[in-house]
Protein backbone atom coordinates (compact mmCIF):
# COMPACT_ATOMS: atom_id res chain seq x y z
CA UNK A 1 0.00 0.00 0.00
CA UNK A 2 1.47 3.94 -0.67
CA UNK A 3 1.43 4.74 2.70
CA UNK A 4 3.94 2.49 3.47
CA UNK A 5 6.62 3.88 1.50
CA UNK A 6 9.07 5.68 3.18
CA UNK A 7 11.01 9.21 2.45
CA UNK A 8 13.73 8.19 1.46
CA UNK A 9 11.73 6.09 -1.80
CA UNK A 10 10.29 9.81 -3.49
CA UNK A 11 12.56 12.07 -1.77
CA UNK A 12 14.51 14.34 -4.46
CA UNK A 13 18.71 13.84 -3.59
CA UNK A 14 20.47 16.66 -2.24
CA UNK A 15 23.29 16.60 -5.25
CA UNK A 16 19.95 17.59 -7.53
CA UNK A 17 17.89 20.12 -5.33
CA UNK A 18 19.30 23.64 -5.31
CA UNK A 19 21.65 24.72 -2.20
CA UNK A 20 23.79 27.50 -1.57
CA UNK A 21 26.33 29.25 1.55
CA UNK A 22 24.90 31.75 3.71
CA UNK A 23 27.59 34.11 2.89
CA UNK A 24 26.24 34.37 -0.82
CA UNK A 25 24.53 37.60 -1.14
CA UNK A 26 21.30 38.21 -2.42
CA UNK A 27 21.58 38.88 -5.75
CA UNK A 28 23.86 36.13 -6.71
CA UNK A 29 20.92 33.81 -4.88
CA UNK A 30 18.56 35.56 -7.26
CA UNK A 31 20.95 34.88 -10.52
CA UNK A 32 21.47 31.54 -9.21
CA UNK A 33 17.71 30.95 -8.80
CA UNK A 34 17.12 32.15 -12.25
CA UNK A 35 19.35 29.74 -13.66
CA UNK A 36 17.76 26.76 -12.20
CA UNK A 37 14.59 27.26 -12.93
CA UNK A 38 14.55 28.20 -16.54
CA UNK A 39 11.72 30.33 -17.49
CA UNK A 40 10.01 26.99 -19.39
CA UNK A 41 9.50 25.43 -16.06
CA UNK A 42 8.31 28.76 -14.43
CA UNK A 43 9.73 29.93 -10.79
CA UNK A 44 6.36 28.55 -9.09
CA UNK A 45 5.04 29.51 -5.73
CA UNK A 46 7.43 26.52 -3.71
CA UNK A 47 10.92 27.41 -5.58
CA UNK A 48 13.30 27.11 -2.74
CA UNK A 49 17.35 26.92 -1.77
CA UNK A 50 18.43 25.16 1.10
CA UNK A 51 21.00 27.59 2.77
CA UNK A 52 23.98 25.60 4.58
CA UNK A 53 27.22 26.90 6.30
CA UNK A 54 30.68 26.17 6.22
CA UNK A 55 30.23 22.84 8.30
CA UNK A 56 28.03 21.81 5.43
CA UNK A 57 24.87 21.70 8.24
CA UNK A 58 21.84 23.21 7.11
CA UNK A 59 20.54 26.46 8.28
CA UNK A 60 17.69 27.72 6.69
CA UNK A 61 15.37 27.80 3.53
CA UNK A 62 15.45 31.05 1.19
CA UNK A 63 11.92 31.22 -0.55
CA UNK A 64 10.77 33.68 -3.26
CA UNK A 65 9.25 35.54 -0.89
CA UNK A 66 12.85 35.82 1.46
CA UNK A 67 14.32 36.88 -1.50
CA UNK A 68 11.42 39.81 -2.54
CA UNK A 69 11.58 41.07 1.29
CA UNK A 70 15.53 41.03 1.25
CA UNK A 71 15.65 43.54 -2.00
CA UNK A 72 13.06 46.02 -0.10
CA UNK A 73 14.28 49.31 -0.05
CA UNK A 74 14.38 50.72 3.60
CA UNK A 75 12.15 53.27 3.16
CA UNK A 76 9.30 50.98 2.24
CA UNK A 77 9.41 48.39 5.03
CA UNK A 78 6.91 48.65 7.89
CA UNK A 79 8.92 49.18 10.53
CA UNK A 80 10.70 52.36 8.72
CA UNK A 81 9.16 55.61 8.89
CA UNK A 82 8.30 56.69 5.37
CA UNK A 83 6.29 58.97 3.71
CA UNK A 84 4.82 55.90 1.29
CA UNK A 85 3.54 54.13 4.12
CA UNK A 86 -0.53 53.96 4.19
CA UNK A 87 0.04 55.89 0.59
CA UNK A 88 -3.93 55.87 -0.69
CA UNK A 89 -4.38 54.30 -4.13
CA UNK A 90 -5.40 57.45 -5.93
CA UNK A 91 -2.02 58.92 -4.77
CA UNK A 92 -0.54 58.03 -7.94
CA UNK A 93 1.51 61.10 -8.32
CA UNK A 94 3.74 60.07 -5.07
CA UNK A 95 3.79 56.61 -5.96
CA UNK A 96 5.26 57.24 -9.28
CA UNK A 97 8.21 58.26 -7.06
CA UNK A 98 8.43 54.92 -6.22
CA UNK A 99 9.51 53.70 -9.52
CA UNK A 100 12.08 56.21 -10.36
CA UNK A 101 15.80 55.91 -10.05
CA UNK A 102 16.00 55.95 -6.06
CA UNK A 103 13.92 52.33 -5.91
CA UNK A 104 16.48 50.70 -8.17
CA UNK A 105 19.51 51.79 -6.79
CA UNK A 106 18.11 51.04 -3.13
CA UNK A 107 17.15 47.48 -3.69
CA UNK A 108 20.32 46.84 -5.74
CA UNK A 109 21.80 48.19 -2.37
CA UNK A 110 19.81 45.90 -0.51
CA UNK A 111 20.72 42.90 -2.88
CA UNK A 112 24.68 42.89 -1.55
CA UNK A 113 23.18 41.75 1.90
CA UNK A 114 24.02 38.27 2.88
CA UNK A 115 21.03 35.43 2.11
CA UNK A 116 21.34 34.70 5.84
CA UNK A 117 19.67 37.93 6.59
CA UNK A 118 16.52 37.19 5.19
CA UNK A 119 16.27 33.13 5.17
CA UNK A 120 14.04 31.35 7.43
CA UNK A 121 15.32 29.12 9.70
CA UNK A 122 14.78 25.05 9.58
CA UNK A 123 12.27 24.30 12.14
CA UNK A 124 11.63 20.92 11.29
CA UNK A 125 12.93 18.04 9.29
CA UNK A 126 12.18 14.35 8.48
CA UNK A 127 14.08 11.18 8.70
CA UNK A 128 14.38 9.34 5.35
CA UNK A 129 13.16 6.19 7.11
CA UNK A 130 10.29 7.90 8.66
CA UNK A 131 6.92 6.78 6.45
CA UNK A 132 5.36 9.51 3.83
CA UNK A 133 2.11 9.53 6.27
CA UNK A 134 4.31 10.87 8.77
CA UNK A 135 6.23 13.05 6.69
CA UNK A 136 2.83 14.65 5.21
CA UNK A 137 1.88 15.31 9.22
CA UNK A 138 5.02 16.99 10.16
CA UNK A 139 4.50 19.16 5.87
CA UNK A 140 0.71 20.14 7.18
CA UNK A 141 1.35 20.72 10.94
CA UNK A 142 4.57 23.16 10.30
CA UNK A 143 2.77 24.35 6.76
CA UNK A 144 6.02 23.46 4.64
CA UNK A 145 6.27 22.99 1.19
CA UNK A 146 9.37 21.53 1.57
CA UNK A 147 11.14 20.08 4.36
CA UNK A 148 14.75 19.07 4.65
CA UNK A 149 15.18 15.06 4.47
CA UNK A 150 18.05 13.60 7.51
CA UNK A 151 19.98 10.74 7.87
CA UNK A 152 21.17 10.89 11.08
CA UNK A 153 22.81 14.29 11.38
CA UNK A 154 23.51 14.65 7.66
CA UNK A 155 21.34 16.33 5.16
CA UNK A 156 20.96 13.52 2.27
CA UNK A 157 17.78 15.45 0.54
CA UNK A 158 14.60 17.07 0.48
CA UNK A 159 10.80 16.03 0.47
CA UNK A 160 8.04 18.46 -1.60
CA UNK A 161 4.56 18.39 -0.77
CA UNK A 162 3.77 18.11 -4.48
CA UNK A 163 5.52 14.48 -4.00
CA UNK A 164 3.92 13.43 -0.83
CA UNK A 165 0.75 14.76 -2.50
CA UNK A 166 1.45 12.73 -5.06
CA UNK A 167 1.61 9.36 -3.56
CA UNK A 168 -1.08 9.93 -1.09
CA UNK A 169 -3.35 10.60 -3.07
CA UNK A 170 -2.80 7.51 -5.36
CA UNK A 171 -4.87 5.63 -2.38
CA UNK A 172 -7.88 7.61 -3.35
CA UNK A 173 -7.74 7.18 -7.36
CA UNK A 174 -6.80 3.40 -6.96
Amino acid sequence: MSNAKKVKEIMVKLTDYPHIPYWMNIRDAIAMIHSVYDEKSGLGENRMVLVFDESYQLLGILRLKNLLAGIEPKFLRKDDKSKYQGLAHDDYASLSALVEGTFSENCKKEAKKPVSEVMTPIKATVDVNDSVVKAAFIMLQTNYNLIPVMDGKKVTGVLRMSDVFNELTKIVIE
